[in-house]
């Protein structure tokens, strides 16, 4: 069984990287463990010493999806540097900055965008448009518990710890350690 996980890594590192030059994607050094789902429509960036897992077999405990990158047309996603991801998906419409040092856990979500109106009207008519979309910004060295949605319009500060199982919907301070649905202020770090 070693031995085909080998082979399947071999041919997914060769497919990783012509999906990468194919996307336009920016990048320092990059490990990705596992099939990157990637789909680059704007500017994509992703620093030095990045590592993304995307199998089942590189993290047991979040497993149960590939990684993703959607970067819409006319956005931006620019990702600092020792960045590390396990099977999780980022969604950019608009613009997402993310710092130096950040880990974002097994199976979390950050979407800078609402994907359909929130008109009922609207989302019958035309369900694909006229939808909102806000910048995120997140901190360095910011961890992001398995599980966790980060929302549209949503800044995390730098030094910030965020419980598995969240979903952020505000502003987070530097320095603060927050979790919940919606994630509440637990304590500082």
């Amino acid at each position: 069984m070693n031995f085909l996980r080998k082979i399947f890594f071999f041919f997914d590192s060769i497919l990783n990287f012509f999906m990468l030059r194919l996307n336009h994607v920016e990048s320092g050094k990059l490990d990705i463990f596992g099939m990157l789902v990637i789909n680059n429509k704007g500017k994509l960036r992703i620093g030095e010493q990045a590592r993304i897992n995307s199998s089942k077999f590189k993290n047991i405990i979040g497993g149960d999806t590939r990684s993703s990158i959607v970067v819409k047309k006319g956005a931006s996603l620019h990702i600092g540097n020792d960045f590390r991801m396990s099977n999780s998906a980022i969604y950019c419409a608009e613009k997402i900055t993310i710092g130096d040092h950040v880990m974002i856990g097994g199976s979390c979500k950050i979407w800078d965008t609402d994907f359909h109106s929130l008109d009922r009207d609207q989302r019958m008519t035309n369900p694909n448009e006229n939808y909102q979309t806000r910048p995120i910004l997140i901190g360095s060295n910011v961890f992001i518990g398995a599980n966790t949605i980060v929302l549209k319009g949503v800044s995390i500060g730098d030094n910030v710890i965020i419980g598995a199982g969240s979903v952020v919907v505000k502003d987070i301070p530097a320095g603060q350690i927050w979790g919940g649905n919606p994630a509440r202020f637990i304590r500082n770090t």
